[in-house]
């Protein structure tokens, strides 16, 4: 039976052969990282409330946005868990104002990933299907613009495409308030190889410690979840 570290480089082979996962982190690597971003991804700096209407006020979008997604709507860290299906739901219905690089990199991680995002959000714009009518109503209701975002994925310049050349937005250009190092999959994943010890170099006893401090690393910049406060520069 391949390990689990085989089965992550099989898994992102698509980025290594590019050229731009420098080296794949052990999976003890990757969970400090999840533990390090988890807050950041439940806070306000993962969300931009300006493309979405007033039922999609973030208290009302959300069971209608699991609805679609199920449960992988609460998989925080890498998203390397996360159905395919399950990224194309949430990559249909909630509102990016940059390019959504860590998820589109997280589709590219799939088999044919980026061409099913491709016909679901094909399906979504002519309401083909059931699933792609529903999808479509839903997204008339809680985004406002739902023809624009859908728009942003296509034409030779658009998201897919870029993704499928590897052309990637950057954090300033597209306006993200996440740190560098969580604004994409890749950047978090040589983020994670290169920043946190291997299983051999921390005692058990020193495990509970470091993960909470880890997962305090935005609490110590003084920012909280900033849900409660005045809100940052708006996230992609």
């Amino acid at each position: 039976m391949a390990s689990p570290h085989t089965d992550l480089a099989s898994r992102l082979r698509i980025f290594t052969d590019a050229g731009l996962l420098r080296r794949i982190p052990t999976p003890w690597q990757l969970r400090q990282g999840d533990w390090e971003m988890t807050p950041y991804v439940m806070s306000t700096d993962a969300t931009t409330e300006t493309g979405y209407t007033r039922l999609g006020h973030p208290v009302l979008r959300q069971p209608i946005i699991l609805r679609e997604v199920g449960r992988d709507h609460f998989a925080t860290g890498s998203g390397l868990g996360v159905k395919l299906e399950s990224l194309c739901a949430h990559l249909q219905l909630t509102y990016h104002q940059g390019m959504p690089v860590f998820d589109l990199q997280l589709v590219q991680t799939h088999p044919d990933g980026l061409l099913r995002l491709r016909t679901e959000l094909e399906d979504m714009a002519a309401g083909t299907t059931k699933i792609g009518r529903r999808r479509r109503r839903i997204a008339k209701m809680i985004l406002l613009d739902p023809d624009a975002y859908i728009g942003n994925f296509f034409g030779a310049d658009g998201w897919l495409a870029r993704a499928e050349r590897f052309d990637y937005g950057t954090p300033s250009g597209e306006g993200a308030a996440f740190p560098p190092e969580f604004f994409s999959l890749v950047g978090f994943l040589n983020y994670c190889a290169e920043a946190f010890p291997p299983e051999r170099e921390l005692s058990w006893v020193r495990v509970p410690g470091h993960l909470l401090h880890l997962a305090g690393r935005r609490f110590r910049e003084g920012r909280g979840f900033g849900w409660m406060g005045p809100r940052g520069p708006a996230a992609p």
